[in-house]
């Protein structure tokens, strides 16, 4: 019997994007829904994008390094000399006061890749690499040995699955098998700046048959000033980088002058050390 599939991945906090990604999926006769991670952060989406994720039911439902990230703060695990980790300390910082302890839970208990047959085919599925969710190994321009790597620990796979890199991707192992990559729902990425500029969510319907996949890379436009109003309604730190974000897609999580100079500006570091006081 065919069933469709949506792959989705990398919300990154992007409430508003992430529903229109499933209104337009159950526009398409979804039977089933797959999620390979980064659900949370930098966007205002907290306990809601659980919600949203689990109606779903998905059959998939992996950890991505940004929530990796999230569980290694809730350890006390902040430099506050380092510009980056105070930013994702500040974010996170927020986030604490809006997710349940039933979401942390579910965050820590999360694989970050998972093996399953579907329609008499074999797929493997995670973040980034099976064994890592984090990393550069798997970007587009990478050499087709980085892009094997998803078959080394199941060769008998006939189809690998992975997010991360947030730019939509179909190639091939050395051997044939087939590797998609949904793109991103909350942060479209490209290298090529005209194609970049185009910023709707992005996901992947997979419709497969008896042995047989079609799959078809989808794009939502969805409200941007709604999901602006609401990091501004739940008081989002560094709100002038979320806008930037939103409107040219570009994202500064690695700019480590910008972010010093907004730290100091916002007294973020003295927020984060006073923070971690109280919760150590």
């Amino acid at each position: 019997m065919q069933k469709k599939v949506a792959v989705l991945s990398d919300v990154h906090g992007d409430v508003t994007a992430l529903k229109a990604v499933i209104a337009d999926s159950i526009k398409q006769g979804t039977d089933e829904y797959w999620f390979l991670g980064d659900l949370i952060l930098p966007g205002p989406g907290s306990a809601d994008l659980f919600d949203l994720i689990t109606g779903l039911q998905p059959t998939v439902w992996l950890r991505g390094n940004w929530e990796d990230s999230y569980l290694q703060y809730l350890s006390g695990d902040v430099n506050l000399t380092d510009p980056g980790d105070v930013h994702f300390a500040r974010i996170a910082q927020r986030l604490d006061r809006q997710l349940r302890q039933s979401d942390v839970d579910k965050m820590a208990q999360l694989p970050i890749s998972q093996t399953l047959e579907s329609n008499g085919l074999r797929f493997g599925l995670s973040h980034n690499l099976p064994n890592k969710n984090n990393g550069r190994e798997l970007f587009p321009t990478n050499g087709q040995q980085n892009f094997d790597q998803l078959f080394e620990f199941d060769s008998d796979l006939d189809v690998a699955v992975y997010g991360h890199i947030h730019q939509p991707l179909m190639t091939y192992s050395t051997k044939g098998q087939l590797i998609i990559n949904p793109g991103s729902i909350g942060q479209p990425f490209d290298f090529w700046p005209k194609l970049w500029a185009d910023l709707r969510a992005q996901y992947v319907m997979l419709t497969l048959g008896d042995g047989t996949i079609e799959v078809e890379f989808r794009k939502v436009a969805y409200d941007v000033e709604t999901e602006l109003n609401l990091a501004k309604t739940v008081h989002l730190p560094y709100f002038e980088l979320y806008k930037e974000l939103r409107e040219t897609g570009r994202t500064h999580t690695h700019d480590v002058p910008l972010l010093a100079e907004l730290n100091e500006k916002y007294g973020y570091v003295d927020e984060v050390r006073d923070y971690l006081k109280k919760q150590g």
